[in-house]
């Protein structure tokens, strides 16, 4: 329930983002942290065949919150 809540609240505003905070929400739904490079911090999903890029900084841009969330759309699908 806690990261329902979480993942609701991304979608409600995408402003603001601490990295570490998305990073939770992306290990909640299955993600996992496969490398960094420099700042870009680098998950994937087994079944999902795309990576998925974060720059880490702070906030994070709302794209790259939008990005994630369509990343675990496509996984409920």
């Amino acid at each position: 329930m806690r990261d329902a809540k979480r993942i609701e609240r991304l979608r409600r505003s995408q402003h603001g983002v601490r990295p570490e905070e998305l990073r939770a929400v992306l290990e909640s739904a299955g993600f996992t942290l496969v490398r960094t490079k420099g700042s870009h911090h680098i998950f994937s999903h087994p079944e999902r065949r795309r990576l998925l890029v974060v720059p880490y900084r702070r906030p994070l841009l709302p794209v790259y919150v939008r990005k994630a969330l369509e990343a675990i759309d496509e996984l409920a699908d």
